[in-house]
């Protein structure tokens, strides 16, 4: 199946229009955690308000599979 990972807050929308490839919900999962300590290195240093933002995981015909407040802990 294939998952798109959207980043939301309430100001803005930012849409993955590639994806990814998974096999189940627990691959997405693991890609999503992955995807967001991705985004927390790259920004390491600079101040960003993640309890602001949230990722959602979407099937090809956008239904929301799970969303994961960027501030959840990735262990």
């Amino acid at each position: 199946m294939r998952c798109y990972f959207n980043l939301i807050s309430d100001d803005e929308t930012m849409l993955d229009d590639e994806g990814v490839e998974v096999k189940d919900l627990d691959q997405a999962w693991a890609q999503a955690l992955k995807a967001i300590a991705e985004l927390r290195a790259e920004a390491e240093g600079e101040f960003i308000e993640w309890d602001r933002w949230r990722l959602e995981a979407t099937d090809a015909s956008g239904k929301v599979l799970f969303a994961l407040k960027l501030t959840h802990s990735l262990h």
